[in-house]
């Protein structure tokens, strides 16, 4: 909203039509202030006329964070002028599927046994990175944001916010027990919380009232927590990255501004939506659309020539991870590393890089 059309109105409607031209997971939500985040969210697949992977069932797992506290509460609290205030922690509570509650029954996942399911991971939470594993089930990542991919076994992996993941697991071929999965959230979203695990433990049934194999603490689990790098995931269909045209560099960092409040800015310089939406001002200003000024002081557009390949730098110099998301493409992730540049964290993609729509950079490191 504000980039490509004006919002609906209250008591309005409007319909997308569109070409379905890529497959995988994905999701819609508002993008006006926090609404989604009050639940204005849903996934949304695209199946492909023939799938690379053989499986019995095709299951959607949606990751939601749920404050019980609607959205303009939470964000005056993270806009607030008083330090005290930003930093009062407030914690979500992990929904599956819009389901959640201390009663497990709303959000266990039915497995026969012997029969491979696809899982889609999405993580559409508000704010915080979710990790994901099962009791002694392995897993194989076949797509990452609608990006199929060589098959890769894991015990674990982690979720930023606008993250899918699809999963094959093939289901153990006895009913004897249950077995339980584990979706966390981490809440180092706000400046000065330390970064916690809030646990979220649920079941994976293969027979009503079977026993439960660890079912609670991390003592006594069996999924191991270091997690793949996405940057290791080879594309099925072996795209090489293009040449670069052009090298842009973005600087991210939280900082307290003019106003005493608390903002993420690119390059020192923080967003404000246009009053008119940014694709109305490039199709209708003619020769002017080349130049930044058009789009609104606080818009800060990078404009580029028609089918220019860029290479993006992106610098996190906030104390927190964040997940950085591109509408409407994916992008190759070329390489990571540590601002720092210690050597032992550099990574560099093979000949046939993955590409993603939504990259996750930790504190202190980039990515290109």
């Amino acid at each position: 909203m504000g980039v490509s059309e004006c919002g609906i109105p209250p008591n309005g409607n409007f319909t997308y039509e569109l070409n379905a031209a890529q497959t995988g997971t994905y999701w819609l939500h508002s993008h006006y202030k926090g609404q989604y985040s009050d639940g204005l969210r849903t996934p949304l697949i695209v199946h492909a006329q023939r799938e690379h992977y053989k499986y019995d069932h095709d299951m959607v797992v949606m990751l939601e964070g749920w404050y019980h506290r609607e959205s303009r509460d939470v964000g005056e609290q993270l806009l607030s002028t008083s330090q005290s205030v930003r930093e009062a922690p407030f914690r979500p509570y992990m929904l599956v599927n819009s389901r959640g509650g201390s009663d497990l029954r709303h959000t266990t996942l039915h497995f026969e046994p012997g029969k491979t399911y696809r899982l889609r991971l999405l993580n559409v939470a508000a704010t915080g990175m979710v990790r994901f594993g099962i009791e002694q089930h392995s897993m194989r990542v076949i797509e990452v944001d609608g990006v199929d991919t060589e098959p890769k076994e894991v015990n674990s992996m982690q979720l930023s916010v606008g993250q899918r993941v699809s999963v094959l697991v093939t289901a153990k071929n006895s009913t004897k027990a249950n077995y339980a999965y584990h979706a966390d959230i981490f809440t180092d979203i706000q400046a000065g919380v330390d970064r916690a695990v809030l646990p979220f433990t649920s079941i994976i049934e293969y027979a009503q009232g079977a026993p439960l194999r660890n079912a609670t603490s991390d003592e006594d689990s069996t999924v191991d927590w270091n997690f793949f790098e996405d940057i290791d995931l080879v594309p099925i269909d072996r795209q090489p990255a293009p040449g670069v045209h052009k090298w842009v560099p973005l600087e991210v960092r939280t900082s307290i501004f003019d106003d005493r409040r608390e903002h993420l800015a690119f390059n020192n310089r923080t967003y404000e939506s246009p009053l008119v939406p940014t694709l109305t001002t490039a199709l209708t200003t003619g020769y002017q659309a080349f130049y930044p000024d058009a789009y609104g002081f606080k818009s800060n557009p990078i404009i580029l020539d028609p089918m220019t390949d860029i290479e993006v730098a992106m610098f996190n110099n906030d104390p927190n991870s964040h997940p950085f998301h591109l509408h409407g493409h994916n992008f190759f992730i070329i390489h990571r590393g540590t601002i720092d540049n210690d050597p032992t964290k550099y990574r560099a993609s093979g000949q046939y890089p993955v590409r993603r729509d939504t990259i996750t950079i930790p504190p202190k490191e980039f990515a290109i």
